[in-house]
């Protein structure tokens, strides 16, 4: 799931999905949200953090602009369940990809998907494109149809 399988198995989800998407690679990664910024050429709050949280019923999936923290409270009281971060080992087995190159999309199979309002102030948005050195631009409104999501508010700025 690390290199370019991750970005193959984003890009085959993509094209399934019907997107043609323009994934762009760094090679010295982008490892936070300022990192992806700075590398990028955009506002941090364009980033899209990818964070899976664990509740009582599986994994749930917060799609986090990058200027802030998920409220775990107002998190869990949109999805009706108490919910906690997810280790390592449970975010890869719910998304089939390694923290820090978790796409929106793309996973082994549907996960509840949650997006922070402050994502849709920004018309275009960067995302993980399965690897931890890869991105792509998605419309934010793209980006909720693309996942299903739910878009809720839950994003604390940082």
């Amino acid at each position: 799931m690390a290199g370019s399988d991750g970005l193959e198995r984003f890009l085959a989800a993509a094209s399934e999905l019907g997107g043609e998407v323009e994934p762009v690679r760094y090679p010295e990664g982008t490892h936070t949200a300022s990192d992806a910024a700075a590398a990028i050429g955009c506002a941090v709050g364009q980033i899209v953090k990818s964070l899976v949280f664990s509740t009582p019923h599986g994994a749930v999936l917060a799609l986090t602009s990058g200027g802030n923290r998920v409220d775990t409270s107002a998190l869990g009281a949109v999805a009706a369940t108490t919910i906690e971060r997810a280790d390592a080992e449970t975010a890869r087995a719910a998304t089939g990809f390694s923290i820090g190159g978790t796409p929106p999309f793309g996973h082994p199979a549907p996960i509840p998907t949650y997006i922070d309002r402050d994502l849709l102030v920004h018309d275009v948005v960067w995302a993980a494109a399965g690897t931890q050195d890869s991105v792509f631009p998605i419309r934010s409104q793209l980006l909720v149809t693309a996942t299903g999501g739910v878009v809720a508010d839950f994003g604390v700025s940082t």
